[in-house]
């Protein structure tokens, strides 16, 4: 039986929070000189959009699609707007994966920017199974589909 996954807006400032320290370690560790490689997890894996929904304060992205080790999987993005411009924010939201009888969720949050056209979403992921990854989405409104690049973090 698939469950619903409920993210309370007190473990959405938490993974906030996770993911601030998370940059900032990146950060320190640059200005040091020194280089951060990151392992990717899969392919890259496109997904098409099946919804989009416009807000005042945030925007809703739904998409699905094949993703290696995670099978057909379903997510929705919720991205906060920073400021007017509406060009930057806080992205969060979650996803569930399934693979023959395995299934998997994942709950994330990062940070989210428009930059020529393109939104690009940088998520820290905690799934189910004890992973956690580094999600870089990209997402042209023109094409319908994002693209996820997944880096292993644990």
């Amino acid at each position: 039986m698939i469950r619903p996954i409920l993210v309370t807006q007190m473990e959405i400032r938490k993974m906030e929070k996770i993911i601030a320290g998370l940059f900032s370690i990146f950060l320190s560790v640059g200005a040091f000189g020194d280089v951060l490689t990151l392992e990717k997890r899969q392919a890259d894996a496109v997904m098409n959009i099946t919804s989009l929904i416009l807000g005042d304060d945030e925007s809703v992205i739904s998409a699905e699609g094949d993703m290696g080790e995670y099978g057909r999987v379903y997510v929705t993005y919720r991205l906060r707007y920073d400021g007017e411009g509406r060009q930057s924010g806080t992205a969060y939201g979650s996803g569930l994966g399934a693979a023959g009888d395995e299934i998997v969720a994942g709950n994330f949050s990062g940070r989210w920017q428009v930059v020529d056209g393109t939104v690009t979403m940088r998520n820290v992921v905690a799934i189910s199974d004890g992973t956690m990854n580094l999600d870089v989405i990209t997402f042209r409104p023109v094409d319908r589909e994002v693209v996820v690049k997944v880096y292993v973090l644990k």
